[in-house]
């Protein structure tokens, strides 16, 4: 039998799992806690979903810290990053797609996460309104003027203004396309307080504008999927202070 038969073959159990059962992660930072079959694929619970960029974002993590998840569809890093900052810490979790939200909320509940708050609105370079459309899956949620959807956007930092929430030490940005409106919407915060950033990109122009401001507040980028920064994917940028 070739490999991709032996791989289909070894996929027959997985179909046969009612979605809406909920099985410990057997593997990676979330190790332990229960995740719904059907909220993603099986990978999530497996733990081979993103495993590197999740080792890498759990590595980042101290207890008592602050994270926001920017873009946490149904909680694949804002469950290793409850259980990363512990008790004392807080998660922030902005997610604004409601069938995604509804996987979320039962995470969190599943878990006893208390110290997991929702925020339940797009986030983008001010406050107000977004249309947005599904994509082919809901981890592909976008801004789309001829979209379905019209939800509530949040800038980063008005919201923590409003909300007198603590600044982050770490912050996950995965939005589909809207990364350099989320920075700016959160420039006060990013150049004051210099959290330690991943974020997915998802075009050459949001590569470029991202860019543009890690450099303007002092940040050093690397690269989480072994490509050079100018034709990564996925960044890691950390703050560089001036050498003095």
């Amino acid at each position: 039998m070739k490999p991709a038969g032996w791989r289909r073959v070894v996929r027959l159990p997985l179909a046969l799992l009612p979605a809406e059962a909920d099985l410990p992660i057997l593997r990676g930072p979330a190790r332990g806690c229960r995740w719904i079959v059907g909220s993603a694929p099986h990978g999530a619970w497996l733990g081979s979903l993103e495993r590197d960029k999740l080792a890498r974002f759990a590595a980042a993590l101290q207890s008592g810290a602050t994270v926001w998840d920017v873009g946490a569809n149904v909680g694949l890093f804002t469950l290793p990053a409850a259980l990363g900052v512990g008790p004392a810490g807080r998660v922030v979790a902005f997610e604004p797609f409601p069938a995604n939200l509804d996987f979320l909320d039962r995470h969190v509940a599943l878990n006893g996460l208390s110290n997991v708050t929702v925020v339940r609105a797009a986030v983008g370079a001010e406050d107000g309104w977004l249309t947005m459309s599904e994509g082919s899956s809901p981890s592909e949620f976008h801004a789309d003027p001829t979209g379905a959807w019209r939800l509530p956007t949040v800038g980063l930092d008005a919201w923590r203004s409003a909300s007198s929430a603590e600044a982050p030490a770490v912050v996950k940005i995965d939005v589909e396309g809207a990364e350099a409106e989320v920075l700016a919407g959160g420039a006060a915060t990013f150049a004051e307080f210099h959290p330690t950033l991943f974020l997915a990109l998802h075009s050459e122009m949001a590569r470029e504008a991202c860019g543009s401001y890690l450099s303007d507040w002092g940040y050093r980028i690397s690269s989480l999927d072994h490509e050079p920064p100018e034709r990564s994917v996925e960044w890691l940028a950390e703050y560089d202070p001036p050498h003095r």
